[in-house]
């Protein structure tokens, strides 16, 4: 009997530990998936194009960058910073021209072929960080950013959350409207804030994949009919700084 008693107990404490080593394989197994990191991607092309001017900017201006060079843009996104343990980062091309000529057919074709080449390589990604200017002009296309990013997204699917941010005076189009997840600009002109604007727009990307909350469910595009000269869109300035102070609070 006491032989008996002994086996059972011992049985059941085997089938005790074995239970609670699976619970705890468990539950390791589901913090690694917690700590899980999302994969955010970065690309954009920034140009600011005068029609006017009879110069053409080529491929060379852009000073393209590719891979971790990338990150010399962004000091928010250094080795040691938050924002970098915040994700798996992959960039991929982001290139920068100064402001000029419209864009040649060749130049902005070649740009967005190496960076739809490089998505492909590196794909899938949970977002997408794409840094543009908004106001770039291509010979023989109408709406380059729009264009642009449809072609990304042909590339990185309908899931990826793609957040932009771009230059207080770039378009915002319905293609790229439609396209684009989150959005944000620069609130000051001259843009001393261009660096915090790019921040924010990383900030919202990875608050919304954190959060679980995914893509926001509406969105609207609602072109205001405001046109200023170019002497009065310094938010220096009336009526720029009143304007544009609007903004901030929509954007919260």
């Amino acid at each position: 009997m006491k032989k008996v008693l002994f086996t059972l107990i011992t049985v059941m404490l085997i089938a005790v530990v074995g239970c609670r080593q699976r619970a705890d394989k468990q539950a390791e197994g589901n913090n690694n998936q917690a700590k899980e990191l999302p994969r955010i991607a970065i690309a954009g092309l920034a140009i600011e194009s005068s029609t006017f001017s009879p110069a053409l900017t080529h491929e060379e201006a852009f000073h393209a960058k590719t891979g971790d060079d990338i990150y010399t843009y962004y000091p928010f996104l250094s080795p040691d910073s938050l924002d970098r343990r915040r994700a798996n980062w992959i960039p991929t091309l982001r290139g920068h021209a100064m402001p000029g000529g419209i864009v040649t057919r060749e130049a902005y074709e070649s740009l967005v072929a190496k960076t739809l080449d490089l998505l492909k390589k590196n794909a899938p990604y949970h977002g997408l960080f794409f840094d543009i200017h908004g106001a770039m002009s291509v010979v023989g296309l109408d709406d380059p950013e729009g264009d642009f990013i449809i072609r990304i997204r042909e590339v990185v699917g309908k899931k990826t959350i793609i957040s932009t941010s771009m230059d207080l005076h770039g378009n915002v189009s319905w293609r790229l409207a439609q396209n684009t997840d989150l959005i944000t600009c620069s609130r000051l002109a001259p843009h001393e804030d261009a660096l915090e604007s790019k921040k924010r727009a990383v900030d919202n990307l990875l608050s919304r994949l954190e959060s679980g909350k995914g893509k926001p469910a509406y969105k609207a595009w609602i072109p205001v009919p405001i046109l200023l000269p170019g002497e009065k869109t310094s938010t220096r300035i009336e009526p720029g700084r009143s304007l544009y102070a609007m903004v901030a609070p929509a954007g919260r």
